[in-house]
């Protein structure tokens, strides 16, 4: 019998509720209150819930918003951040799977913010006043750059150059964190805050940083939410910047051995990662292995991690890594051939994650090259010879 959720997750899906209980603490912290996850929970079980519409609202012609309608569940938690102003969590319905996801935190003005990026064309904290705006800003920064592939080659994308959309949200995620650490060189604010600048970490058809700045919003965590920005092509005092300012790419790593695959180290086999791998994520595998035993799958991706790590003894740009924003954490993406032949087109990419004090490299689940591309590319541009984007 499936156990019923309860808390949190009763509401909807959350990837890292760790990190959410994280988010709601920093909130809080000024009002001195700490909070646990059974504590949370607690909250959320006896907190009233609404349901909004697209545009934030609880009603619509006198009618209520009731569940299957709604966009939002939004619930006010007995919390108070440091300006003595209520907090909030809500959840927003995924349009593709009708299921609600989240979560997100913030006050009253906060959710307003969010709602208003969520109807706009948004590219992660940036957003457009409509959908042509936001795809000429991408094919702005596309045309400028030295050439480079960010199209799915595999699959259509209703947006311009989709990987590069991911890209551009992720490393301004990245520098928002690292603004918060006490890195004021990371986002850079004009002398009357109204401008905010970034280092986008490309480099224009002339070698130089590719920068991007716009009319810059603040949540009432701080945080910046940034107003149709454009790519940087004059001086940055005529947008109210001082003349030294000078904003920094994003710092993915210290140590260069953490993107490097450690093929002294044993990549980790045990039953769960096992019955993740193949009885969880079988629909991930070629159809043509898809009907096959557990045992047969399990033992033909033992023998593609030993080929693997053979190939990685003689190339070790075979493995690349990969930054996962949910953990702020580097992992690593090591190619599958399930054959036992080695070609440019794996079939997956096993996602590897270090631990450093037993020497060892967790597996934790497989993916696609599609979005294994993706993920690599937001670090560097990765080695070609099976993450291609031009063939994968």
């Amino acid at each position: 019998m499936k156990k019923q959720k309860s808390g949190l997750l009763a509401l909807g899906y959350v990837e890292n509720i760790a990190s959410c209980v994280k988010e709601l603490s920093v909130i809080v912290a000024g009002n001195t209150q700490s909070i646990n996850r059974a504590q949370l929970d607690q909250m959320v079980e006896e907190a009233t819930k609404e349901f909004l519409n697209h545009a934030g609202y609880p009603s619509r012609d006198g009618q209520r918003v009731c569940e299957a309608e709604a966009m939002y569940i939004r619930f006010a938690l007995p919390l108070r951040n440091s300006q003595g102003e209520i907090i909030y969590g809500w959840f927003q319905k995924s349009p593709d799977s009708n299921v609600f996801k989240g979560v997100s935190w913030g006050t009253s003005d906060d959710f307003k913010k969010y709602v208003k990026v969520a109807r706009s064309f948004s590219i992660g904290r940036m957003y457009f006043d409509n959908y042509q705006q936001g795809q000429d800003f991408l094919d702005e920064i596309a045309n400028a750059i030295i050439p480079e592939t960010w199209e799915y080659n595999s699959r259509q994308s209703q947006i311009h150059h989709p990987i590069l959309k991911s890209y551009l949200e992720n490393t301004l995620n990245k520098l928002v964190k690292e603004s918060r650490s006490d890195k004021p060189d990371k986002v850079v604010y004009s002398n009357n805050r109204k401008t905010a600048l970034f280092n986008s970490n490309l480099l224009d058809k002339y070698f130089h940083d590719v920068l991007i700045a716009g009319r810059v919003e603040f949540y009432s965590t701080g945080e910046p939410l940034i107003h149709n920005p454009k790519m940087v092509k004059g001086g940055l005092t005529e947008l109210g910047f001082d003349g030294t300012v000078n904003p920094q790419p994003p710092q993915y790593f210290e140590d260069v051995n953490d993107v490097i695959f450690q093929t002294s180290w044993v990549v980790e086999r045990d039953f769960s990662t096992f019955e993740h791998i193949i009885d969880k994520r079988r629909n991930r595998f070629p159809l043509e292995h898809q009907g096959k035993a557990s045992a047969v799958l399990a033992s033909m991706l033992d023998r593609a991690i030993d080929m693997a790590v053979i190939l990685a003894k003689r190339n070790h740009n075979i493995v690349a890594p990969m930054y996962r924003p949910q953990t702020d954490i580097i992992q690593l993406l090591m190619p599958i051939y399930l054959n036992g032949i080695y070609s440019d087109h794996p079939d997956f990419a096993l996602i590897l994650t270090p631990d450093k004090m037993h020497k060892i490299y967790k597996p934790e689940t497989i993916i696609p090259l599609d979005p294994a591309y993706q993920n690599a590319r937001l670090i560097a541009k990765p080695d070609e010879s099976w993450l291609n984007p031009n063939k994968i």
